[in-house]
């Protein structure tokens, strides 16, 4: 899941006094314990509670994680040697930061490794802050590239923004902060050319299912969906079937849905679509899908097949778990066969359609970066899903 479109003004000025904070020096290489095991173990030794700060540095020529960890309406500071893994402080401090604990959903240790994700890469510093009231994670990694930012969604783990964190781009981003106050602008105002889609979810395999509902999205055997509406002066009539059949992609046993698509009363397509909803974020993702093309009720080609795990491809999220306005993430990642990738317009839309009235519905608009100028509006209702696509509108939904 992704946040509001962020600009670098408000995030990277941020992460970028975090890194001068450690003097750029890259203290992980003497570390034997790594950031996130620090993260556990000040758990650990707190009994709980949660880990809003935590920070590879040295003290005194000793090298120290110091972490804080939210505890009501206290702070308790844990110092833990980062070579022997011995606890070296342990303080309280009077400082309330329960509201972004209970806002935070994923612990930090997570947003770390989410941050980490296909890196060879090390974090030396990751911290809870609160971006448009929405809790995200700012974790400093150094690497081969040197240092980077990382912004980590602090509900859906997604990983929201990339940057590399130089001296010049810490003075331009505090330029671009001024000039951003100057002039009124708001963090979250950027244009569609602007837009940065999310690639990366940080989910552990593990918590993939193939059985689930997500408010947008119902991932149960036998629910189905029927959309209408014409297309090039044909009817075109489009069935959704939640199937019972599960597959195995890239590791992870998937629903397979199927998408049956008929024109002018013939079948035209036929695909299979394979996803998995998270148990912890409540995303769903896409992994692939298996096509037949249909010509005089022959199958003809299977073009647009990819599966993730194969030549390239990846899985994508379909449908956040929470969905915020500005989101932005990629749906498809099979390079050069299917790219799709959506943005979240609205959440408070009302529409009416064969299949009833539907309030607060969430509007999407989607985008492919192998059809130039191709851009096609989808809506969305709790506990029903797909309302509109394109030009086709839902007549009916439930249960067969």
């Amino acid at each position: 899941m992704r946040l509001p479109i962020i600009a670098p003004v408000c995030l990277l000025s941020l992460g970028f006094a975090a890194c001068t904070s450690s003097g750029r020096e890259d203290v992980s290489r003497d570390a034997r314990v790594t950031l996130s095991e620090a993260i556990v173990r000040a758990r650990t030794q707190t009994g709980g509670g949660t880990v809003v700060q935590a920070e590879l540095e040295r003290e005194k020529g000793r090298l120290i994680c110091s972490m804080d960890v939210a505890h009501g309406t206290e702070i308790r500071e844990i110092g833990l040697d980062a070579v022997t893994g011995d606890v070296v402080e342990d303080a309280i401090e009077h400082e309330d930061q329960s509201k972004l604990a209970a806002a935070s959903k994923i612990p930090l240790d997570r947003a770390v490794e989410a941050a980490l994700a296909g890196t060879q890469g090390r974090a030396i510093l990751a911290r809870l802050v609160f971006v448009e009231s929405k809790p995200v994670a700012m974790v400093t990694t150094v690497g081969a590239k040197g240092f980077e930012l990382v912004v980590v969604d602090g509900v859906s783990g997604s990983v929201l923004r990339r940057a590399a964190a130089g001296e010049e781009d810490e003075e331009e981003g505090e330029e671009a902060e001024e000039n951003e106050q100057e002039e009124g602008e708001h963090a979250g105002a950027a244009t569609s050319s602007a837009v940065q889609y999310v690639e990366t979810f940080g989910e552990d395999p593990k918590d993939l299912a193939s059985t689930g509902t997500n408010p947008w999205f119902v991932l149960e055997p036998g629910y189905v969906m029927e959309l209408r509406g014409k297309e090039h002066g044909k009817d075109v009539v489009v069935t959704i079937t939640v199937l019972d059949d599960t597959k195995k992609i890239d590791g992870v046993v998937t629903r397979a849905v199927e998408e049956r698509e008929v024109v002018g009363g013939e079948i035209e397509e036929v695909t299979r679509d394979y996803f998995a909803i998270s148990k912890r974020t409540n995303n769903v993702y896409y992994f692939g899908e298996d096509v037949d093309e249909y010509e005089d009720g022959k199958v003809k080609s299977h073009g647009g097949a990819w599966l993730a795990g194969e030549k390239g491809a990846r899985y994508g999220l379909i449908m956040p778990g929470v969905p915020t306005v500005g989101q932005a993430y990629c749906q498809e990642l099979a390079p050069g066969v299917g790219m799709d990738r959506a943005r979240v317009v609205s959440l408070d839309g009302s529409f009416e359609c064969p299949a009833g009235k539907f309030t607060h519905v969430l509007e999407t608009e989607e985008t492919n970066p192998l059809e130039k100028g191709a851009r096609e509006k989808k809506l969305y209702a709790r506990g029903v899903g797909i309302l509109r696509d394109g030009d086709l509108v839902l007549v009916r939904y439930g249960k067969q």
